[in-house]
């Protein structure tokens, strides 16, 4: 089976060289020369691809003739509008239909949701007033128009390896002490899409990708401080910030078993 990745940065890559360690034919994007050696290291075929919007690069329309199609581009919030993330989505959606792709799974991201101080779920909406993140939104929506079978992965703060919550923190003024956390660790990211792609979980549909267990920013920053020996953080008011908790529940309903289920572990 081939499988292509759009956007083989942080997650794209690892997930890349899982699938060809379970001999998946993989082919992979990246916007610059210097990572196409990168990529073949780890057993991805390289193509040059950049979305700006409009795709240019070099030979990338072969990434479109594939069995799965994983679009793992995130919004460029400091760089880019709202409005330019979502046709960087139209034109991949485009290319998609064109080449007519069976199936697509599409990493968003929880900033879909509002921030309603309570549980939220794949079936809660939007509220662009309330802490919805508009690129994400707009993202969504032109995916949604596909012809293919879609699968959209909300995932959660994403963590892992050089990735440790709290590090950032580390020694400086933060806020939110209370405030529950919505972490996911990259292995079980990778782990849910390669269940995906082997027909272990459903081909279409929205899945939140976030750990079952939601501890509040202290209690882990401060955890992994002393488990990566870093300063901890130096907490002022609020106690509270305007957040969410994000159920997982659809997913394990499902029967997936999460590697890390806690934060705490990471």
């Amino acid at each position: 089976m081939k499988v292509s990745i759009v956007g083989c940065g942080w997650l794209g890559l690892a997930l890349g060289r899982r699938l060809a360690e379970e001999g998946f034919a993989v082919m992979g994007s990246t916007t610059s020369k210097e990572k196409c050696d990168l990529l073949s290291d780890a057993g991805i075929n390289p193509f040059l691809l950049k979305m700006d919007p409009m795709p240019t690069g070099e030979n990338f329309n072969a990434l479109f003739q594939t069995d799965v199609l994983v679009i793992n581009i995130p919004p460029e919030r400091k760089k880019n509008t709202p409005e330019f993330y979502g046709e960087q989505i139209k034109y991949l959606k485009y290319l998609a239909d064109q080449h007519k792709v069976p199936r697509v799974i599409f990493v968003s991201s929880t900033s879909y949701y509002p921030n309603t101080g309570d549980w939220v779920t794949e079936t809660t909406n939007f509220d662009l007033e309330n802490g919805s993140t508009k690129a994400v939104v707009l993202g969504e929506r032109e995916i949604r128009q596909l012809e293919a079978k879609l699968t959209v992965l909300r995932c959660g703060g994403l963590m892992g390896e050089d990735r440790i919550p709290g590090k950032w923190f580390a020694g400086k003024v933060t806020s939110g002490a209370s405030t529950p956390v919505n972490y996911i660790h990259r292995d079980d990211v990778i782990n849910v899409i390669l269940q995906l792609i082997k027909g272990d979980l459903p081909e279409e549909g929205t899945l939140n990708l976030v750990c079952p267990e939601h501890p509040i920013r202290k209690e882990v920053h401060e955890a992994m401080a002393h488990k990566h020996n870093f300063d901890q953080p130096i907490w002022e008011a609020p106690e509270l910030i305007d957040s969410k908790k994000v159920s997982g529940k659809k997913l394990t309903d499902l029967g997936y078993s999460f590697l890390k289920p806690t934060p705490l572990d990471f």
